[in-house]
Parts: structure tokens; sequence; C-alpha cells
């Protein structure tokens, strides 16, 4: 699909956008159209998704015989037109936690220095990467599918589920677009009208009280091979230790798809910590993240490095390119960066505030492109939306329950169905939430207020 870079200047430069769809197991025309999915990031590939549905149960039978699903990569990302940055230049370690003000001048003389290998090797659509974007590509996407439909099905409203970030997507779709709203799913919900501290807060303490769930698992489950032993005050030696010596990762790779940073420090140990917890199936990602904890205690962490860039597109480049232009990045001096470290340790004392908004906050700093998209209070248009299904676990380590319920109230028509587990987002558990979204997005009945569910 090809679309402009810029939306103000629709007859500019254009660049294309790339899609897979899994067609209807339905004889003939899919039941229920067409629905377009986003597997969230920002940065994630949608069309890996339909690809691995085609041979993995990631989507029931029973939605996949009423809808082509088609996962659509968003601009910047994946096949679509991808960010491109200079590798060498990401590559640099810098902390992300300054402590001196000469850390933190070198902190944003990075950023900008990756920002403007990104400007200079991406070009214009670096500067029009935001959400904002996305949703008007939606638009167009919805507009096709219906160019496209026979006669008599040319209204067709976007169906969507968005996870995680791509909850972000469909709630700014239901900004401008509330009148072409079909059934929404938003598994993960993102609030993107919390002031800078706030959304700062509500990751922290999220990411926070997960670990501590996993804490709690490890000290008594069989399945930990950390079983017995103070969970909680290994973690935060091995932290320590690894901020002082980082640990040696001789399993690390230096090239291809599996590159990681031949040491690890304790930044890198609390940020990774999060990646592992972020898997919906707590029985497969926590005995994962135990062993590679012992690993790393035993001097081998390997397991917990951190993905490195090896060339000029990298999973990691949109999901910055993408959040500077969507998030407030406000705290501009050492002594406000300083403030929120001290606030994140208080709420947080094993993470001390790592998590993505804090990253987003503190690495966007010095970064080229414009903040077009701050957070802000939704537009009145949105309640206008239709019904929707929002979807969030208790104790999701990257969005926080409490962002689904602020978001369920400034949809008045939702339905906020909570799962009592761990993990982010939870239709890929196949479970109960999986069930009650496929009913939603198949026969439109959403559940009961109030809805609990264990899986």
């Amino acid at each position: 699909m090809v679309v402009p870079v810029d939306y103000k200047n629709p007859k500019g430069e254009k660049i294309t956008l790339v899609m897979a769809r899994l067609k209807s197991t339905a004889k003939g025309s899919a039941p229920l159209g067409t629905l377009l999915i986003n597997p969230g990031g920002p940065g994630g590939i949608a069309t890996t998704i339909i690809f691995a549905a085609a041979t993995e149960p990631l989507l029931s039978d029973e939605l996949t015989a009423q809808y082509d699903v088609v996962g659509l990569d968003p601009r910047g990302v994946g096949a679509s037109t991808p960010v491109k940055c200079d590798p060498d230049v990401w590559n640099k370690r810098v902390s992300q936690f300054p402590t001196t003000e000469a850390e933190f001048e070198a902190l944003i003389a990075y950023n900008k220095a990756v920002g403007e290998s990104c400007l200079k090797l991406t070009g214009n659509l670096f500067n029009h990467l935001s959400t904002n974007d996305v949703v008007e590509d939606m638009e167009m996407f919805r507009r096709a599918i219906n160019n496209e439909a026979a006669e008599g099905c040319k209204n067709q409203k976007l169906n969507f589920v968005g996870f995680s970030y791509g909850t972000l997507l469909g709630t700014q779709y239901a900004e401008q677009y509330a009148e072409n709203i079909g059934r929404f799913v938003l598994d993960g919900a993102v609030d993107h009208s919390l002031p800078e501290t706030a959304t700062l807060l509500g990751e922290v303490t999220t990411y926070e009280n997960t670990l501590n769930q996993f804490f709690q698992w490890c000290d008594t489950s069989s399945e930990c091979v950390l079983q017995g032993q103070d969970v909680a005050a290994l973690f935060d030696t091995l932290v320590q230790n690894a901020s002082k010596t980082p640990i040696p990762a001789p399993g690390c790779p230096s090239t291809g798809e599996s590159a990681c940073y031949p040491v690890v420090t304790g930044e890198d140990i609390r940020s990774n910590t999060q990646n592992f917890l972020v898997g919906p199936n707590v029985t497969i990602a926590w005995p994962i993240l135990a062993e590679a904890l012992a690993e790393a205690a035993k001097g081998n962490a390997t397991l917990i490095s951190i993905p490195k860039a090896t060339g000029e597109t990298f999973s990691v480049y949109p999901f910055v390119a993408i959040g500077c232009q969507d998030w407030l990045h406000q705290s501009t001096t050492f002594a406000e960066v300083q403030a929120k470290m001290r606030m994140a340790a208080a709420f947080a004392p094993h993470t001390k505030g790592t998590t993505q908004s804090y990253w987003a906050q503190v690495g966007c700093l010095g970064w080229p492109a414009p903040l077009v998209n701050p957070q802000h209070a939704l537009k009145s248009k949105a309640q206008k939306a239709p019904p929707m299904l929002i979807v969030n676990a208790l104790h999701d380590p990257e969005t926080s329950y409490s962002w689904a319920v602020s978001l369920a109230v400034q949809f008045p028509k939702s339905v906020l169905l909570t799962r009592n587990g761990a993990g982010h987002t939870s239709y890929a558990i196949g479970g109960e939430a999986r069930a009650l979204s496929d009913k939603f997005l198949i026969t439109g009945e959403l559940p009961t207020p109030g809805t609990i569910v264990n899986s």
C-alpha cells in the first residue's frame, strides 16, 4: 500500500507499506470481512505474526473462520520502509542512569548522535513516524479494503486487535475516526493521557510488582532452579556486582540476529529482566528467567545479555524513533533526571525505574526529530466510539492495570476484562481471555462488566 510520508503534503514523497493476509478458512469470502492486528512495540512486525499464524495456533480456528486476518507493518517497521541507523553509533555504551553531570551530557550526546545517524540513513520519513501518522495509514487501509470489496460490501468498519503499543493505535484511531470503528480489542492497555511523571510511575510500579510475583514463585516452586534461596536478595546482589564489574557473556555472538553484548552491566540485568517477564505464559517465561539469573550468578551472563545491533536495520530502532515522537521528555537537566531516579528507586527498590517509559524520557533527550504526539486527554469525539473490549492482566510488567482502568473510564461504552495473572497481554495464552475476546470479535457480545478470568 502506497501512502504519503507526510499527510499534510499528500502529493509529496511516498512510501510503501507491506502487509500479509491469512485468508479465512470459510468457503468463499470471509463472513465478517477483515481483521487488522498490531503486535505492539512500537516496532513489532505484524507480518511475521501472520506468517507464524499460518502454521501455529496463535489465532483460534473460530476467529480465522470468520475473518481474513491482516498484519500491516507500520511505517518504519519490518518490511514497511524500515528505519535505518548506524549500528556502530548505536552500540556505544552509555548509562541511562547518570550519576554525574558529565554522564548526563554523555547520554544526551549519544542520543543526538544515534538520532542524527537515523535521520541521515532513513530520510524524511524519520520525522513522520508518530502514532498519528500510523493512524492515518490505518484509515487508508480501511478505505483500500472497501475499494476492493464487492458491491454492497463497501461500508466495512475497521475491525482491530491491538496488543500493548497497538492499543495506543486503537485509542488514537478512535480520536480521529470513531465513526469507522467496528470491533476493537485492546489487549495490554497503554494510557496516553497521563502526565510524564505519572506515566513513568505506572510502569515502574507494575514492573516491580510483577518482579516480586516472580520472586515469590521462585522461592517456593520446584520449577525454579533458584528454589529455596532468597531470590530477591540474589537479584539485588547480582545487579550491584554487575554495576561494579560487568559479568562476561561468553556465549554472545558478535554477528547475526542473535548478537548480544559480550559483558553485562547491572542496568542490563534490570532492563532484560523486564523483557523476560513480558512473556504472557509465565510457565514458560519464568523458569527461563530463573535459569538466566542463576547462570549470571555463576559468572556467565549470556542468557541475560542485551541484543546488539549488527546492521542498518534492527528491531529496536523504530521503537526509539516512534517513541520519541509520541512521549514527553521534559526533564532536560541533570537535577530533574536525578529527581526521577530517586522517585523511581523509592517505589521500585529492585528495578530502580528501569522501564520503557523511563527509557523514552531520558533516551529522547537530544533527539533530532520533533515531539509531535505528546500525552494528551482524548478528544471528545473518542467518547462516541462504539463498545470496545479492553483486556489487562493484574500483574503485567509493562502496561499497568491502572492504565487499563483509566482507559476504560475514557471510553465509557467499553468493558474492561481482567486477567488475574502475570505476563504482558493475555490473548496469546489461549485461555479464557482469548475465548471472550474471540466471542466479542465474532458476535459483538461483550463480557459482563467486572468479569475476571484466570487465564
